[in-house]
């Protein structure tokens, strides 16, 4: 089991590190555009590196990395086809932007995945949806926050973030109360319940 909790630990660090890197390489004073193309390189690495290897995502950094993949290839673009009004916008904004690339994503993954925005496996259909239909109304919350909170990223974007973090995390702490799932999480995969915010001790 600590052995697992270790893996899924792992996976999530690997899958933050191109944010991680990307707002590192921000805060030391490094070129806006530099540093994005960093980021676009590594949220690649992840995004197609998961895949081929068949690694769950975590929903809310699949959105991160997505947004990190996509944002600078779009304002350079923008720049260079000769709209630079458009492509202040867009410079100014990227980084709130970031939750309404998770928002959309979620709404894809509601669609499209099993597992829906939530991301866990084992859940029942009615119980994916119910918990994902929450969390896209708590994204689209932190997104007209972040748009509107431009002047910082912390408060603006960090804070929102971590609050959808704590948010799945306790509807699926939640479900698995009501559910009386604690001591068989083995039966839908500890591994995946591990890497989806459950937490070490209960599952002991």
């Amino acid at each position: 089991m600590s052995s697992s909790f270790q893996r899924e630990w792992l996976t999530d660090l690997l899958e933050s590190a191109p944010s991680l890197v990307f707002f590192a390489l921000l805060r030391s004073g490094n070129d806006l555009e530099l540093a994005g193309w960093i980021g676009t390189g590594l949220a690649a690495m992840v995004l197609f590196g998961f895949l081929a290897c068949r690694i769950r995502y975590n929903p809310i950094l699949l959105g991160i990395n997505v947004h990190l993949f996509i944002i600078t290839p779009l304002i350079v673009s923008v720049y260079q086809f000769g709209f630079p009004e458009v492509g202040a916008t867009l410079t100014r904004y990227s980084q709130g932007a970031v939750l309404v690339t998770i928002f959309l994503v979620g709404i894809a993954l509601t669609l499209v995945s099993r597992d829906g925005f939530i991301g866990v496996g084992g859940l029942s259909p009615s119980a994916t949806q119910s918990h994902s239909a929450k969390l896209l109304i708590a994204t689209l919350a932190a997104t007209a926050w972040a748009l509107t909170h431009n002047e910082s990223v912390i408060v603006g974007v960090a804070l929102p973030i971590i609050a959808l973090f704590g948010l799945r995390r306790f509807l699926i702490a939640r479900w698995l109360d009501r559910n009386n799932q604690i001591t068989g999480i083995s039966a839908i995969g500890t591994g995946a319940m591990l890497a989806n915010g459950t937490e070490s001790d209960a599952v002991e």
